[in-house]
């Protein structure tokens, strides 16, 4: 028998009292936390317009790149030009990532899988691994020149060592006691290395995934300011050195806001399915072999 109905319900408790829970669980939203991370940035920018005349105000910038989108006129010769920058970047940026990460995986699965190998190139990539973007974008401009080489190898040489460290990382991290039960109930090799080796590394390799595409896409802006004649980076510097501020920091906010979705709808998804998809159970007894 309860005798919770039987008592009188004190002032302030029932549903009132349930408004400041919901609302707590409501801030703690991410899409909230992320919104509300926009709202103070949004406004630290325009306090800095306040009391700075050289800091573009956020209307500008907005109005600014609304004609870079829609390809009108700035004033005298000075047109739009979005979607041509853009479609060079990604073109470069896709080809660096195509050749990089296959090549980092590559580099990655000989360090994790070979102690002989490990000792002759772990600190090779590590010295890559911590060489900043603007040497990178120095390097291959001062190699290939202006143009589309440049960019594109910086995006391989910035996209390598990420992969490389992250996926060996993995592999050495895995339980040995595995290996050794996989050789005990006889598993195939070519299945061993595909489960064992492959998929209990997959977390690891896609955080190596996810940090290359981020840093590759600073290291392309970055060699496209100094070393290039198109793209992202460069039209970024054209604005700056005409004294546009709005337009340069209308193309750099273009930069951040695509590695942003980037992130949040591809990465991000990308690496929690990996999660869960180690936790599955892959390895197999070969034929013929009991429980």
């Amino acid at each position: 028998m309860s005798y919770a109905t039987d008592l009188p319900m004190a002032p302030g408790t029932g549903r009132a009292s349930e408004a400041p829970g919901r609302a707590k669980h409501w801030a703690r939203r991410p899409w909230f936390i992320n919104a509300l991370a926009v709202a103070i940035l949004l406004g630290i920018w325009q306090y800095l317009t306040s009391v700075n005349g050289r800091v573009p105000a956020v209307d500008e910038v907005v109005s600014f790149l609304g004609v870079e989108l829609g390809g009108g006129s700035h004033g005298g010769m000075l047109r739009g030009e979005f979607w041509p920058a853009l479609g060079t970047s990604l073109q470069r940026y896709g080809i660096g990532l195509a050749a990089g990460i296959p090549l980092g995986a590559v580099v990655g699965l000989l360090i994790g899988g070979s102690r002989r190998l490990r000792s002759v190139l772990s600190d090779t990539v590590l010295v890559l691994l911590v060489l900043p973007s603007v040497v990178w974008a120095f390097a291959a401009s001062l190699w290939f020149g202006f143009g589309s080489t440049a960019p594109i190898v910086a995006v391989v040489l910035t996209a390598v060592p990420f992969m490389a460290f992250n996926l060996s990382s993995g592999i050495r991290a895995l339980d040995p006691g595995l290996s050794l039960m996989s050789d005990a109930f006889r598993v195939p090799r070519m299945r061993r290395a595909a489960h064992l080796l492959v998929g209990g590394a997959m977390p690891s390799a896609v955080s190596g995934v996810r940090l290359a595409f981020m840093t590759s896409w600073n290291s392309l802006l970055i060699v496209e300011w100094f070393g290039a004649t198109s793209g992202v980076g460069w039209r970024a510097r054209f604005w700056y050195e005409s004294l546009r501020f709005e337009g340069f920091v209308a193309w750099i906010l273009l930069f951040v806001v695509f590695i942003t979705l980037l992130d949040w709808l591809v990465l991000r998804r990308l690496e929690r399915r990996s999660a869960r998809w180690q936790q599955q159970p892959t390895l197999t007894f070969a034929e013929g072999e009991g429980t």
